[in-house]
Protein backbone atom coordinates (compact mmCIF):
# COMPACT_ATOMS: atom_id res chain seq x y z
CA UNK A 1 0.00 0.00 0.00
CA UNK A 2 1.16 3.53 -0.66
CA UNK A 3 2.23 5.51 2.41
CA UNK A 4 0.21 8.55 1.31
CA UNK A 5 -2.98 6.54 1.93
CA UNK A 6 -1.91 4.35 4.85
CA UNK A 7 1.13 4.69 7.05
CA UNK A 8 1.18 0.89 7.38
CA UNK A 9 -1.02 -2.07 6.57
CA UNK A 10 -2.35 -1.63 10.10
CA UNK A 11 -3.96 1.63 8.93
CA UNK A 12 -6.39 -0.40 6.85
CA UNK A 13 -7.30 -2.38 9.92
CA UNK A 14 -8.03 0.78 11.91
CA UNK A 15 -10.65 1.69 9.30
CA UNK A 16 -11.80 -1.93 9.08
CA UNK A 17 -12.14 -2.04 12.85
CA UNK A 18 -14.32 1.05 12.86
CA UNK A 19 -16.50 -0.15 9.99
CA UNK A 20 -16.49 -3.93 10.40
CA UNK A 21 -15.65 -4.44 14.07
CA UNK A 22 -12.43 -6.22 13.05
CA UNK A 23 -9.80 -6.61 15.75
CA UNK A 24 -6.57 -5.23 14.29
CA UNK A 25 -4.56 -7.60 16.47
CA UNK A 26 -6.14 -10.70 14.95
CA UNK A 27 -6.97 -9.55 11.43
CA UNK A 28 -4.62 -10.37 8.59
CA UNK A 29 -4.13 -8.99 5.11
CA UNK A 30 -5.46 -12.17 3.50
CA UNK A 31 -8.94 -11.52 4.96
CA UNK A 32 -9.37 -8.13 3.26
CA UNK A 33 -9.37 -7.36 -0.47
CA UNK A 34 -9.14 -3.91 -2.06
CA UNK A 35 -10.01 -2.79 -5.57
CA UNK A 36 -10.86 0.25 -7.67
CA UNK A 37 -13.19 0.73 -10.62
CA UNK A 38 -11.75 1.24 -14.12
CA UNK A 39 -12.46 4.99 -13.84
CA UNK A 40 -10.48 5.13 -10.60
CA UNK A 41 -13.30 7.11 -8.99
CA UNK A 42 -14.57 4.43 -6.59
CA UNK A 43 -12.42 2.21 -4.42
CA UNK A 44 -13.57 -0.56 -2.10
CA UNK A 45 -12.34 -2.69 0.76
CA UNK A 46 -14.17 -6.00 1.27
CA UNK A 47 -13.77 -8.75 3.83
CA UNK A 48 -15.76 -11.56 5.41
CA UNK A 49 -17.45 -9.10 7.83
CA UNK A 50 -18.45 -6.41 5.33
CA UNK A 51 -17.59 -3.98 2.56
CA UNK A 52 -16.76 -0.29 2.44
CA UNK A 53 -16.41 1.93 -0.65
CA UNK A 54 -15.20 5.47 -1.07
CA UNK A 55 -15.95 7.80 -3.97
CA UNK A 56 -13.55 10.56 -4.98
CA UNK A 57 -15.77 12.77 -7.16
CA UNK A 58 -19.56 12.91 -7.16
CA UNK A 59 -22.43 15.14 -8.26
CA UNK A 60 -25.16 13.84 -5.92
CA UNK A 61 -26.53 16.09 -3.19
CA UNK A 62 -24.56 15.66 0.00
CA UNK A 63 -26.51 13.99 2.79
CA UNK A 64 -26.89 15.89 6.04
CA UNK A 65 -23.97 15.25 8.39
CA UNK A 66 -25.10 13.82 11.74
CA UNK A 67 -24.26 15.98 14.74
CA UNK A 68 -22.18 13.09 16.10
CA UNK A 69 -19.88 13.10 13.05
CA UNK A 70 -16.73 15.16 13.49
CA UNK A 71 -15.02 13.89 10.34
CA UNK A 72 -15.79 13.59 6.65
CA UNK A 73 -19.25 12.45 5.62
CA UNK A 74 -21.02 11.59 2.39
CA UNK A 75 -18.23 9.86 0.44
CA UNK A 76 -17.83 6.52 2.28
CA UNK A 77 -20.50 3.81 2.28
CA UNK A 78 -20.50 0.54 4.21
CA UNK A 79 -22.42 -2.65 4.84
CA UNK A 80 -21.67 -5.25 7.46
CA UNK A 81 -23.20 -8.49 8.65
CA UNK A 82 -26.79 -8.15 9.78
CA UNK A 83 -26.99 -4.38 9.26
CA UNK A 84 -28.41 -2.12 6.59
CA UNK A 85 -26.03 -0.23 4.33
CA UNK A 86 -25.01 3.17 5.64
CA UNK A 87 -22.99 6.31 5.05
CA UNK A 88 -19.97 6.35 7.32
CA UNK A 89 -18.33 9.21 9.19
CA UNK A 90 -14.54 8.97 8.84
CA UNK A 91 -11.30 10.82 9.43
CA UNK A 92 -9.04 8.59 7.33
CA UNK A 93 -9.10 7.31 3.77
CA UNK A 94 -10.32 3.71 4.03
CA UNK A 95 -9.21 2.70 0.53
CA UNK A 96 -5.89 2.66 -1.30
CA UNK A 97 -6.83 4.00 -4.74
CA UNK A 98 -3.67 2.40 -6.12
CA UNK A 99 -5.21 -1.06 -5.62
CA UNK A 100 -5.94 -3.53 -8.39
CA UNK A 101 -8.64 -2.64 -10.91
CA UNK A 102 -11.78 -4.75 -11.23
CA UNK A 103 -13.28 -4.36 -14.71
CA UNK A 104 -16.87 -3.54 -15.54
CA UNK A 105 -18.97 -6.64 -15.05
CA UNK A 106 -16.53 -7.98 -12.46
CA UNK A 107 -17.32 -9.15 -8.95
CA UNK A 108 -15.33 -9.47 -5.76
CA UNK A 109 -16.62 -11.88 -3.12
CA UNK A 110 -15.48 -12.36 0.47
CA UNK A 111 -17.65 -14.59 2.63
CA UNK A 112 -21.29 -13.52 2.25
CA UNK A 113 -20.36 -10.14 0.76
CA UNK A 114 -20.33 -9.42 -2.96
CA UNK A 115 -19.32 -6.19 -4.70
CA UNK A 116 -20.24 -5.86 -8.36
CA UNK A 117 -18.73 -3.26 -10.68
CA UNK A 118 -20.96 -2.08 -13.53
CA UNK A 119 -20.70 0.84 -15.92
CA UNK A 120 -23.52 2.55 -13.97
CA UNK A 121 -22.50 1.95 -10.32
CA UNK A 122 -20.76 -0.21 -7.75
CA UNK A 123 -23.05 -2.37 -5.65
CA UNK A 124 -21.99 -4.15 -2.46
CA UNK A 125 -24.45 -6.53 -0.84
CA UNK A 126 -24.63 -8.94 2.07
CA UNK A 127 -25.97 -11.96 0.16
CA UNK A 128 -27.48 -13.35 3.37
CA UNK A 129 -29.58 -10.33 4.40
CA UNK A 130 -29.88 -8.49 1.07
CA UNK A 131 -28.65 -5.25 2.74
CA UNK A 132 -26.13 -3.10 0.96
CA UNK A 133 -25.54 -0.02 -1.12
CA UNK A 134 -25.16 1.28 -4.66
CA UNK A 135 -22.72 4.08 -5.36
CA UNK A 136 -22.19 6.18 -8.50
CA UNK A 137 -20.98 9.65 -9.41
CA UNK A 138 -24.61 10.81 -9.84
CA UNK A 139 -26.38 8.92 -7.02
CA UNK A 140 -26.20 6.61 -4.05
CA UNK A 141 -28.65 4.28 -2.37
CA UNK A 142 -28.35 2.49 0.96
CA UNK A 143 -30.68 -0.33 1.91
Amino acid sequence: MKSQYFSTVAGAFVIAGAVFGVNAGTANAASLDQFVTPSGNIGCLIGPAGAVCQIREHSYAMPQRPDSCHGNYGDVFAVQSGEAGRITCHTDAPVDFHSRTVGYGGQVREGNFVCTVSTQYVQCVDATSGHGFQLAREFYEVY
